[in-house]
């Protein structure tokens, strides 16, 4: 179907492609559908007296000038130049018209960078799958696939270029930890970006977070036999607890392992105020490295919380401050929420011009300036226009909203995802 733009004249340019209500010119030259060539095509629509045409946008080479007033110059509903019902379906509306005409011309090579982002992503996340059953398995390659696919993510954050961290979707048929494991690395790896880290450290923080987990599997039998009630939940809470010193047994055992990354599973459970387990080990005792998996495992867990109501990212951040401090390292927790911004990937947002929208992508460098696909109810959802706020500067996040606030049409526009999970490309590929 093709995408129509019902414009003034004022908004005419060269490459527009048109389609007038009457033909216009003399002899043969007559036409009603044509891309404009110069001023003279302009100039000749003017003369004829027509002060709204429709544009065609797969035809076109350019998109439309934006027009400030447009809401002035669009006729009453009963003129007979007002637009058709199919051409009322197109943004026209003053809202979208205010948008710089940069927002709206790359759109599409915004999309299509997302989509490629997507395409790595699921390559990642079907990786990562293959490693965890195997690691599981006690299986040798393992080790030598995650340091692969661990050696890409660290080179798109040490390339010279912006990170862009993007929200990504979830495939019902995966396991949980499987996101929660990739999570937790994309995450770590951007705060190790940021606290400066060498490479061979970026490495061992990717594979830490990467494996953090592993020891976490199947409850043997005996620990909870012959227990109910009380007894058998304090024997799992025990269970639980013994997950860090498992997963660093098994990685431990995997050749060419960096002790740094044994470390991080052993000890992302530990507390800066020695609360933490499995051996209540504080302060600068703890890894620095675990302390940067702990920081960004707890707030993963907030906003993909099983067992209680998550939070949305910008909430989880503000509980993060709020009633963790003590327990994360407080210099660590900055980092991560000034990378994250105030409104992080996952984040439903309310505009100044009114509009709703779902934050997307954010950079560390502009992280209080992210990317948010914005709904309108006349654009369609296949072509919903990604809005950079570092491009829109007159624009500005107003509040923010939880998925059940919203009405059921722009829900279903926006598609928030139950389970939030992250990727990064560099800026050049995802911008």
């Amino acid at each position: 179907m093709e995408t129509q733009y019902v414009v003034t004249v004022d908004q005419l340019v060269e490459g527009l492609f048109v389609r007038l209500d009457r033909k216009i010119g003399s002899g043969f030259a007559k036409r009603q559908s044509f891309k404009i060539a110069g001023t003279d095509d302009i100039e000749a629509i003017r003369r004829a007296g027509i002060t709204q045409v429709v544009c065609i946008l797969e035809k076109s080479d350019r998109m439309p000038l934006p027009s400030p007033d447009a809401a002035q110059q669009v006729p009453p509903a009963d003129s007979p130049d007002a637009p058709t019902a199919e051409q009322e379906r197109t943004p026209v509306s003053a809202e979208l018209l205010g948008l710089r005409r940069e927002t709206v011309e790359r759109n599409r090579e915004r999309r299509r960078a997302y989509q490629h982002c997507e395409r790595r992503y699921e390559k990642t996340m079907s990786s990562v799958v293959t490693i965890l059953r195997r690691a599981s398995a006690r299986s040798g390659e393992a080790a030598a696939e995650a340091a692969q696919v661990v050696g890409a993510l660290v080179d798109t954050f040490l390339d010279q270029r912006d990170t862009v961290l993007t929200l990504m979707g979830a495939k019902p048929s995966e396991e949980t930890r499987n996101y929660h494991a990739l999570n937790v690395t994309v995450l770590a790896l951007m705060v190790g970006k940021d606290l400066g880290l060498r490479p061979e450290a970026m490495q061992a923080l990717g594979l830490g977070a990467l494996f953090h987990d592993i020891g976490k599997g199947r409850m043997p039998m005996h620990v909870v036999s012959g227990k109910s009630g009380t007894s058998m939940n304090a024997a799992i809470a025990r269970y639980r607890k013994e997950h860090p010193v498992l997963g660093a047994r098994l990685v431990d055992d995997f050749a060419n392992f960096p002790a740094a990354a044994v470390k991080v599973v052993l000890q992302h459970h530990e507390s800066m105020d020695g609360s933490g387990y499995p051996e209540g080990l504080s302060g600068q005792s703890i890894s620095p490295l675990a302390r940067v998996v702990a920081v960004v495992n707890a707030f993963e867990h907030l906003i993909n919380d099983r067992e209680a109501t998550p939070l949305t990212p910008h909430d989880a951040l503000r509980s993060l401050y709020a009633r963790q401090r003590n327990t994360l390292d407080q210099r660590i927790l900055s980092l991560f929420i000034r990378n994250m911004g105030v409104y992080p990937p996952g984040t439903i947002v309310e505009l100044s011009n009114g509009q709703q929208g779902m934050v997307i992508s954010s950079t560390p460098a502009h992280a209080a300036r992210p990317t948010v696909l914005m709904h309108h109810p006349m654009v369609p959802r296949a072509e919903a226009l990604m809005v950079d706020l570092v491009i829109e500067k007159d624009l500005e996040i107003t509040s923010t909203l939880r998925p059940e606030e919203l009405s059921r049409e722009v829900f279903a526009y926006l598609s928030p995802s139950a389970h939030i999970n992250y990727y990064a490309e560099t800026a050049q590929g995802a911008s």
